[in-house]
């Protein structure tokens, strides 16, 4: 028996028309417009923009710019370090508080908390325990007989501090994610575990963290997202320094459009960045249907 085709037309095509027409003006007009400058010369003339077509010279610069290069391996350091501690810390926190049994919403609370302060807030407490005079991190190592670091002074401790903001910040991020498929965990499968003689190691190792794996590729997935988008408390901790030492890709690329007005040479590092994120997303998303299908939902979805 023959169906008849539907129409265009129903609820299903219009209620996404206001969504598509979204999309189109906020992000792929943007995105083209980006595109074009990044293969444009770019100048600004009695406060008006000439454009001529540059070719791939804008994109031939990024490999003799070593500020670009080192910004890209800093911002590498600091997304592989950030990324797995906020994992590691944020699912050990969902756990102790999901086996807990006293006082889970206080705990919930508070681990949530960093999360929504504001980064210059943020920013701005790291500064007053990190100063190397009024610092209260300072202050601490002088009652105990240790001497004072310069924390935001030096390559390594500055690298250092940004990743520990990081994490301390956006933690809870994760922690909200695990906790959230921790509670909706079918319990009858870890019940039967416990009665077939499993010991909570073997519970969390064998059962819990395999059925985690999904939202923790989404959680490594917006980490990895967040670390890369990372700008506010590098800015206003260390401005990228000492040097170039923790100048992430967003810095340099404010730099180029702000401080240097090299907007077309900014929008090929801009492009570059964006291929690269859309690259690792199409491997999560593959990552992702795997993951489901190892775990046998028999659902694959986008």
């Amino acid at each position: 028996m023959r169906t008849a085709r539907r129409p265009f037309g129903g609820f299903a095509e219009w209620a996404i028309l206001p969504f598509a027409a979204f999309l189109a003006v906020f992000a792929v007009y943007p995105l083209a417009q980006l595109v074009r400058m990044a293969f444009s010369d770019v100048q600004l003339e009695q406060g008006l923009f000439t454009w001529s077509f540059a070719g791939v010279a804008n994109f031939v610069r990024l490999l003799d710019d070593p500020i670009a290069v080192r910004a890209v391996v800093v911002t590498t350091i600091f997304t592989v370090s950030a990324v797995p501690a906020s994992i590691v810390l944020g699912t050990l926190a969902a756990v102790l508080v999901d086996r807990s049994t006293l006082f889970t919403g206080l705990a919930r609370n508070v681990i949530l908390w960093p999360a929504v302060i504001a980064p210059v807030v943020v920013s701005l407490m790291w500064l007053l325990i990190l100063s190397p005079n009024l610092g209260a991190l300072n202050n601490l190592l002088a009652t105990l007989g240790l001497p004072g670091q310069g924390w935001l002074g030096s390559p390594t401790g500055a690298m250092g501090a940004i990743i520990a903001v990081d994490v301390w910040h956006w933690t809870p991020v994760v922690f909200l994610i695990v906790y959230t498929a921790l509670r909706g965990m079918d319990a009858d499968v870890l019940a039967a575990a416990r009665v077939d003689g499993a010991s909570e190691r073997q519970l969390l190792w064998h059962i819990v963290i395999p059925l985690l794996r999904p939202a923790l590729l989404a959680a490594a997935l917006i980490r990895l997202v967040m670390c890369v988008k990372a700008f506010d408390e590098v800015y206003l901790l260390t401005r990228g320094g000492p040097g170039s030492a923790t100048t992430l890709v967003t810095l340099h690329i404010r730099n180029v459009f702000f401080d240097r007005v090299e907007l077309g040479y900014g929008a090929s590092y801009s492009v570059v960045i964006v291929a690269v994120v859309a690259a690792v997303l199409a491997l999560w998303a593959a990552g992702r249907r795997w993951v489901i299908r190892a775990n046998g939902n028999g659902v694959v979805t986008g």
